[in-house]
């Protein structure tokens, strides 16, 4: 009877670490796709800031190119417009960042996740500050990332349109955005 208990408990032991190994794989596989959804979305911030629409419009997930008649070049040509009418209103984006990933789910060998992303506009009264969520997607494992700027849709629209998206990924909606008045002197 002791040998069996001794077994038992050894095995349940056994399982326990194998369980804390497998967690820890996870966790750095985690670890991993953060550090690369990071990497894409400052390039992607960085090149939306300095206008660098060419370079912007190829973090943005390959079917909504494909969906857009005209392809990547009508998508930067509306960017153009929107960036010049803002600055016609004296309104400029000054610095955009992302908060860290969550919610990592893999559908059918695609990664995806969700992404707060935050942006300071100038305006000519003061400074905006707005927070929005990026759907990412990633078709080789985590090693490269593609966006959607989710906000304007709840999640079952986006499924509509690209049904690959899971339906566990979660889409918080936008906070209002903050202003800060210029101070005048």
């Amino acid at each position: 009877m002791k040998r069996i208990a001794i077994l038992a408990l050894g095995l349940l032991y056994w399982n326990v670490l194998a369980a804390q190994s497998k967690s820890k794989t996870v966790s750095a596989k985690e670890k991993q796709w953060k550090l690369a959804v990071k990497a894409t979305t400052r390039r992607m911030d960085d090149a939306l800031v300095k206008q660098d629409l060419n370079t912007f419009v190829k973090t943005t997930y390959p079917k909504v190119v494909e969906n857009t008649e005209g392809g990547a070049e009508k998508i930067v040509e509306g960017l153009k417009k929107q960036l010049a009418s803002m600055e016609a209103q004296d309104n400029k984006i000054v610095r955009a960042w992302t908060g860290d990933p969550t919610n990592f789910v893999d559908t059918a060998g695609e990664l995806q996740c969700t992404i707060p992303q935050y942006m300071k506009i100038q305006l000519s009264n003061g400074m905006l500050t707005t927070q929005t969520t990026l759907m990412g997607f990633s078709p080789d494992q985590g090693k490269t990332w593609y966006f959607i700027d989710a906000t304007d849709k709840p999640l079952d629209a986006w499924r509509k349109m690209f049904p690959n998206i899971s339906s566990k990924l979660v889409l918080k909606p936008a906070p209002q955005p903050k202003f800060v008045p210029n101070a005048h002197k």
